[in-house]
């Protein structure tokens, strides 16, 4: 439902409604978008049908699967959801098009009778979303009521400080933060003036004192303020001239404390729009890398912020990296103090402990810090030894030589016990110990057999390197923050620290204040809707942006020590002529593959074997020499020893190219990649979907040949880690 401001579309929407409870009760549903996240929608949508908070958590698609049991055994359904165009706490926002795009189509998709579902917005805010997969229906437009309300633009001009207003990102604004827009623009902006703006306009303007006794001002209509907007944009000129002001006013300003946010109206204004303005001005990428900055920033209005700033994805390994990869694991905070702590703590998973302690004082005091973590940061591409060896099913306090530790357990495969073990023991575990203080690894790791009494505690435990420790009292009136789902076991020591551990590894916070930990509900293993960022492509590992190619250390890194083989001068055929061919044989050597790769396995002879040329091959394949390096999938491996290309003497069914890749190399180096993404200990699925995205952009710079055949998409893609789908 389309219309200009003022025609009524919204009081049409609620009469719609009301008929439809009237004719059909409890058919349909009505939310008012005005002011929400399109997760509140869904939010709202799901608890109005009558669904408790365990089903909004324990299911990756909670809105879908609600509406497919709502709608199931109805003869029809109707949505209606007003002020769509005003979804979001600010003036710039993505949610209309969230609500739109993923709120109104899952529904569509999942239900489960004829459903109708009917959204207000302003034709020149918001389009209907994915025309070909909707039955739009075009109403006339409905007539503006008459009115005598002075036009739009003679108020301007009479009270150009309304384009000052109208810029603020937030509905509402402190008289003096109004002011500190207006200066900027080159507007009269004393408090007096604006005074008498507002009492010149009542029919446009409001204003109220709230309870600390603060002047707010605001539009009546979200529509009059867009209109303004609209017929008069502000220039990235202007909008840098508006993040200066507003940031001279709380970043810069020396007689504030670091945590600047709630410091007066203007810092509080900025706290909440700051991002907003500063992705206009194209000053967002730099300012977001400032801890002093994110420490102080509302979330919601960053990530609209980031969208703006980085419409191709957030690059990897940067602090707004870790917000987008926070919101994808789950992380939905409740507070801006756990926001923060959350992001310290992915922080210092990075390494970037500076940037950490900067966060942690420019955020005031926050109720919990992380102390020290051994846990897997985002985006790190391959297994990490450092972190894999902390991962972590049971962990347990202690001490060891007078030092206090902490222990991670990892059952043992029964394949992987040792000869002497105890074939009574309950469990059988790796155990390795950490300083409780700082982390550190301290020892070996040990295998251990644990025996349990009857009340399931453990009664003996053969082959511990450490005495284990009781809970303190104090552990239980210290509640534990709520964590992602990859965090997985939790044990509580003195002085109110805390050692969290799952598949990421482990790592150790202490709660300052117990009285400010949130600790429900539990947060979902991925976003209700989506992030409002995606990541970019991530960065080539080192060993492949150096000037020189990767040294055989860095191949045995994914297929194992010792794995390849090199080529002696002596024993390589005179044919082969190829250069790069000859450096690889020469220096790095071919793999020797275990049975996981049923598709793929090299020739572990010293002397290639020459073979005729098949007639299967094109013209364009050359001449040869051709050398059989080993098989692939059905066929036979063959390498021109003069241009270095592989090719397969076997396709398939389909319509595969007999060229399968430009080289031994690069052959060598996507299937490294392919087998460190494998073995990757990502914690985010989404994590693992940028790995794969990655992967295949990788795969076009490294060999575009490989890149663009159907075997190679399927093994980049993880489609053939699993044997038996080969």
């Amino acid at each position: 439902m389309t219309g200009p401001v003022g025609s009524g579309k919204s009081s049409c929407l609620r009469q719609a409604e009301e008929a439809v409870q009237d004719l059909s009760p409890g058919t349909s549903l009505y939310v008012d978008c005005r002011g929400l996240a399109a997760d509140e929608v869904a939010t709202r949508m799901i608890g109005n049908w009558g669904f408790d908070e365990r089903f909004l958590r324990t299911r990756n698609t909670p809105l879908a699967d609600a509406f497919a049991q709502w709608t199931h055994g109805k003869e029809h359904a109707v949505v209606l959801l007003a002020n769509v165009q005003w979804a979001g706490v600010t003036a710039t926002s993505a949610e209309p098009e969230r609500v739109l795009n993923h709120v109104i189509i899952p529904l569509l998709r999942s239900s489960k009778c004829p459903v109708a579902v009917l959204f207000e917005v302003d034709e020149e805010q918001v389009r209907a979303p994915l025309p070909s997969s909707l039955e739009v229906e075009i109403l006339p437009s409905l007539e503006a009521p008459a009115s005598s309300e002075p036009p739009l633009r003679q108020s301007l001009a009479g009270f150009p400080q309304l384009r000052a207003l109208a810029a603020a990102e937030t509905r509402e604004v402190p008289l003096e933060a109004w002011s500190a827009l207006c200066t900027p623009l080159g507007l009269q902006g004393a408090l007096a003036d604006l005074r008498h703006v507002v009492s010149a306009l009542p029919h446009l303007l409001t204003s109220w004192s709230d309870d600390a006794g603060t002047e707010r001002v605001g539009f009546h209509r979200d529509g009059v303020r867009q209109l303004l907007r609209t017929d008069t944009p502000l220039s990235e000129v202007e909008q840098v001239r508006i993040v200066e002001a507003l940031l001279d006013q709380s970043l810069r300003r020396n007689d504030i404390p670091e945590a600047w946010r709630e410091q007066g109206p203007v810092t509080e204004y900025a706290s909440r729009a700051l991002p907003l303005h500063c992705a206009a001005a194209g000053v967002l990428a730099d300012l977001s890398q400032d801890p002093r900055f994110l420490a102080n920033v509302d979330r919601h209005a960053l990530l609209t912020g980031l969208s703006i700033a980085y419409p191709a994805g957030i690059p990897a390994g940067l602090p707004a990296s870790d917000a987008h990869y926070l919101e994808a694991a789950g992380v939905e905070p409740t507070t801006h103090e756990e926001w923060l702590s959350w992001l310290h703590w992915a922080s210092l998973n990075r390494g970037a402990i500076e940037f950490a302690e900067a966060l942690s004082r420019a955020a005031g005091a926050l109720p919990w810090l992380t102390c020290w973590s051994r846990w897997r940061p985002f985006t790190l591409f391959g297994p990490s030894p450092q972190h894999d060896a902390a991962k972590a099913e049971e962990l347990v306090v202690g001490i060891a030589n007078g030092v206090d530790v902490v222990a991670s357990q990892l059952e043992i495969d029964e394949d992987e016990l040792e000869d002497d073990v105890d074939p009574d023991a309950d469990w059988y575990a790796v155990e390795r110990l950490w300083s409780l203080n700082d982390g550190e690894p301290l020892g070996s790791a040990v295998q251990v057999q644990l025996h349990y009494d009857d009340d399931t505690d453990i009664d003996q435990a053969s082959g511990r390197a450490f005495e284990p420790v009781e809970e303190p009292d104090e552990a239980e009136q210290t509640p534990a923050p709520r964590a992602p789902s990859s965090t997985t076991c939790l044990v509580k020591a003195a002085d109110r620290m805390q050692v969290h551990g799952g598949s990421g590894g482990i790592y150790a916070l202490r709660v300052s204040d117990p009285t400010r930990v949130t600790v429900r509900p539990q947060w979902r293993s991925r976003p209700l809707l989506t992030t409002h960022n995606t990541s970019a492509v991530w960065l080539l590992p080192d060993a492949l942006r150096a000037d020189t190619p990767p040294a055989r250390s860095w191949y045995e890194s994914a297929f194992g020590q010792g794995t390849c083989q090199v080529v002696s001068g002596s024993a390589l055929p005179d044919s082969i002529v190829h250069a790069d061919t000859v450096r690889f044989l020469t220096e790095v050597g071919l793999p020797v593959l275990d049975d996981e790769f049923r598709y793929l396995g090299f020739a572990q002879t010293p002397v290639m074997a020459e073979v005729a040329r098949p007639s299967v091959l094109p013209a364009s394949a050359g001449p040869g020499p051709f050398f059989n390096v080993g098989r692939w999938v059905r066929g036979e491996l063959l390498l021109n020893g003069t241009s270095g290309h592989l090719f397969i003497t076997d396709v398939g069914d389909g319509d595969a190219d007999y060229l399968v890749s430009s080289g031994l190399r690069q052959t060598c180096t996507l299937l490294a990649l392919a087998v460190k993404r494998r073995e990757s200990g990502f914690t985010v699925w989404s994590e693992e979907l940028d790995a794969k995205r990655s992967l295949t952009s990788w795969a076009r710079e490294i060999d575009p040949v490989a890149a663009s055949h159907p075997h190679w998409t399927a093994i980049l893609n993880g489609h053939w880690d699993d044997p038996d789908m080969v």
